[in-house]
């Protein structure tokens, strides 16, 4: 039997990169899945392609009552809400904090880590009446150390940390487990493209030659993470946090002709 058959599962940013890989390998594996997303045609259009078993809704993750609307809708659709991924992320342009602007600094937080928020406030008692379940938040790797020209999102993916394992002390006795994942440099749009305002790609700061595992990530490297976390197989795992990069964080690694 399908990991997912009767789970029902939110998966904000759903409609490209990252969430678009979730989002098809939840349903592969049995689940009701509700994209949620800014983008309403890409957002409906996939959903009717996959079927009877998956939904739109239109979410904009820094406004609270459209997390209500979501929220309901799901539950109205499908019933119990089981699985909240909260995906939805944006990058700032590469700038010295000295040269970021307000209103970057704001948006960057406000979607982020504002967004992770409401997504944990206003899913908390969907999931406490389904009996319990799982919220995976996807943060990254610069969310575990320094990164020059990219403040707003470090700080915004460090306290999504900070916030996961408040979260998982929270909801721990509601059966609900929540934890992270920090994904390094993922081949999507996100990394291979440059953020708006910008000229410049964060895969172009990256070479994958000095990583123990030489290659981009893949979006389906991350899913198979989140489907184990989302899954009962992680039924004893929360307030966690997984990095997936290669090796990206452990520094360059010993050249075949030295080994």
């Amino acid at each position: 039997m399908p990991r997912f058959d009767h789970h029902t599962v939110l998966v904000t940013g759903g409609t490209g990169g990252q969430g678009a890989s979730h989002v098809e390998a939840l349903h592969a594996e049995g689940a009701n899945v509700v994209i949620g997303d800014i983008d309403s045609e890409r957002g409906a259009a996939r959903a009717a392609e996959l079927g009877d078993h998956a939904h739109f809704v239109h979410l904009n993750v820094t406004d609270e009552s459209s997390w209500t609307a979501a929220i309901a809708e799901t539950e109205r659709r499908f019933g119990a809400l089981t699985t909240l991924v909260n995906n939805a992320g944006v990058q700032n342009p590469p700038a010295v904090i000295e040269n970021t602007d307000h209103a970057t600094w704001s948006r960057i937080l406000d979607i982020n880590l504002t967004g992770t928020f409401l997504g944990i406030k206003t899913a908390a008692p969907a999931l406490r009446r389904a009996g319990g379940g799982a919220i995976v938040n996807i943060a990254s790797t610069m969310g575990t150390s320094g990164t020059a020209y990219y403040a707003p999102y470090v700080a915004s993916k460090w306290a999504v940390r900070g916030l996961t394992k408040t979260a998982a002390l929270e909801l721990g006795r509601d059966h609900i487990r929540v934890n992270t994942i920090h994904p390094g440099v993922i081949a999507t749009p996100f990394i291979t493209e440059p953020a708006a305002g910008s000229d410049a790609a964060i895969a172009d700061f990256y070479s994958p030659d000095p990583f123990a595992v030489p290659r981009l990530g893949q979006p389906d490297d991350v899913t198979r993470l989140l489907l184990f976390l989302a899954s009962s197989d992680a039924s004893f795992i929360t307030g966690a946090e997984y990095v997936i990069d290669g090796g990206l964080l452990l520094g360059p690694a010993l050249q075949n002709e030295v080994a």
